[in-house]
């Protein structure tokens, strides 16, 4: 199953300007958090929230989001942009190009 990555300009960027200039409204995140719970087996729904919280300047929420992402299953996703990724690539791409995420 291939899911559309809400954030996929996030997903796909490293973390730069483009993650933190437009910020997240806690109202999203809330959505975007509730929307992860409804399946939390779901490893794009967790890299969704984990760009969520990126955007809200949440980088400590974000980094344990992409490496509970880590754990779970390996899902194809599709960027904005029509781009397939899976989702651990996702997650280590994030977590890697990110040093203030990989400290966390």
């Amino acid at each position: 199953m291939i899911r559309t990555l809400a954030l996929g300009l996030v997903a796909v960027a490293s973390f730069s300007s483009v993650a933190v200039a437009a910020p997240q409204s806690a109202d999203a995140v809330h959505a975007t958090e509730a929307s992860a719970q409804v399946d939390p087996r779901d490893g794009g729904a967790q890299i969704e929230l984990a760009n969520a919280y990126v955007r809200a300047g949440r980088t400590g929420d974000a980094a344990t989001a992409y490496r509970r992402a880590l754990t779970l299953d390996n899902v194809m996703l599709e960027t904005r942009t029509g781009d397939s990724i899976w989702s651990h690539q996702v997650a280590r791409h994030m977590l890697a190009g990110a040093p203030v995420l990989a400290a966390r």
